[in-house]
């Protein structure tokens, strides 16, 4: 019987064990990116067969989780565009193209744990598109905002300013949610 050498890389590892590892991980990023369960479910799995299909593009000194969130962001702004294009194609305004609230958890349920986690969570859901996306790029998925800039194809000022933006309006949402709160 002759033996075979294990490979030192994850990748040749049975992907299957990798999905299990990674699934959630891609599955949240992917549903904070595009707002929606159902839409990350299938971005998730598409990232997946992507990442099979070019394993070859892997580098073993970097962190796989690090490469699939790569696969994953450049998958969802592609979706997030061609969503753009749609609107535009059919000339259809921001109400009519508006998902129903989801009745599931929100996006950060898994990765926010704090008493202020639910508003936090409802707030982001609320930010228009232009605003949620660079801000979960650098938050959760820790880019740069040269790398925000580049994946987005924006400068990075542009990036600076939507992030700065973002931050703005999340905090105006927690303090007017605050002070509902309290006088009830």
């Amino acid at each position: 019987m002759i033996a075979q050498a294990e490979a030192p890389i994850p990748m040749e590892q049975d992907f299957a064990a990798i999905y299990q590892e990674q699934h959630g991980r891609i599955f949240r990023l992917c549903r904070y990116l595009l707002n929606s369960a159902d839409a990350a479910e299938d971005a998730a799995h598409e990232v997946f067969l992507r990442a099979q299909k070019r394993e070859s593009t892997y580098d073993p000194s970097l962190p796989i989780s690090s490469w699939l969130s790569g696969i994953a962001t450049n998958h969802c702004i592609d979706l997030l565009r061609r969503r753009g294009t749609e609107r535009r194609v059919f000339h259809l305004d921001s109400a009519e193209m508006a998902e129903p609230p989801s009745r599931g958890p929100s996006p950060l349920t898994e990765m926010l744990v704090s008493e202020r986690g639910n508003g936090v969570r409802g707030a982001l859901s609320r930010l228009a598109e232009k605003y949620r996306v660079p801000l979960v790029l650098v938050y959760y998925n820790e880019m740069t905002y040269d790398e925000i800039a580049s994946a987005l194809g924006l400068n990075r000022n542009l990036v600076a300013t939507l992030i700065f933006r973002a931050k703005q309006q999340l905090r105006l949402m927690l303090q007017k949610e605050k002070h509902r709160g309290m006088s009830h």
